[in-house]
């Protein structure tokens, strides 16, 4: 990924609005704000702030977030450093690395990521009533026939929907279950390292949405060769313990700088493109 303008990388926003933005941050902190220092919320809520003009995406160098906190205490570089490693570990926020074209790594852009607050345990039955001591005891009222008659549709109606539910699931199905738009080449790349055709078909989904992020003119399938070259980079990544978000996530921001430089590709030879037929 080339370093540029903040707006350059609105593509990797997930939030349309500044409100929806905030209500996920807040959600976050909710839950894990316990992890974080005094001074990491600060610098949290720093880098929040400069994720603004492109909602939820931000290109502010370390050494800037530190500047802006000065005038609320003042933190550290490795306070900072220390939020973004925990921010990351809890899959809120993702950091994709630029270079520069003449080599060597450029500013950093940092990408928050929807959280959705985990729902409250359900209680799935109700404990069973105390007896009584017979000096409490009541006499027993037959219930209306109408309330047996609902209580047996019901248990019916509960035992046909259980015999109806299939043996299976999504996560047990290999590889040999998945649709016929996904591209032999890519399943075979895939499948020494994720079995199922749920993981497999979540991976291709990531690549067509680089691909329609970009608004590429060659199709898909020709792409394919450099979206199994970005699994690669991935893998080798993980074997190396480098990946500190999600094994999808990097997957992704890898084959999207790949992408990015084969759309540059495209745009020049469109402007170099000369038609001979209505020359003069």
């Amino acid at each position: 990924m080339e370093p540029g303008k903040i707006t350059n990388f609105k593509e990797l926003s997930e939030f349309h609005t500044v409100k929806e933005f905030n209500e996920s941050n807040k959600h976050f902190l909710e839950v894990h704000g316990e992890n974080f220092t005094k001074g990491e919320l600060i610098a949290f809520n720093q880098l929040t702030r400069y994720s603004v003009k492109v909602i939820g995406v931000c290109n502010a160098r370390i050494g800037t977030l530190v500047s802006a906190c000065h005038e609320k205490g003042g933190i550290s570089r490795s306070t900072v450093e220390r939020m973004l490693r925990k921010a990351r570990k809890c899959s809120v926020l993702s950091i994709h690395h630029t270079i520069r074209n003449k080599g060597g790594y450029a500013h950093n852009i940092f990408v928050f990521h929807r959280f959705d607050r985990p729902l409250p345990q359900q209680l799935t039955g109700r404990q069973s009533p105390q007896i009584p001591c017979s000096s409490m005891k009541k006499p027993d009222i037959p219930a209306p026939e109408t309330k047996n008659i609902e209580t047996k549709n019901i248990k019916e109606l509960k035992t046909k929907t259980i015999r109806k539910q299939p043996a299976f699931s999504s996560t047990t199905l290999d590889y040999s279950y998945l649709p016929d738009y996904i591209p032999m080449d890519f399943i075979s790349a895939v499948k020494p390292f994720f079995t199922t055709a749920a993981e497999i078909c979540s991976l291709w989904q990531k690549a067509r949405i680089a691909y329609k992020k970009l608004q590429m003119e060659r199709p898909l399938e020709t792409l394919v060769p450099d979206i199994i070259q970005a699994f690669k980079i991935t893998v080798y990544q993980y074997k190396l313990r480098k990946i500190k978000s999600t094994f999808s996530q990097y997957f992704y921001g890898v084959l999207y700088g790949i992408l990015t430089v084969e759309r540059r590709r495209e745009r020049v030879a469109e402007v170099h493109t000369y038609d001979w037929l209505n020359a003069d």
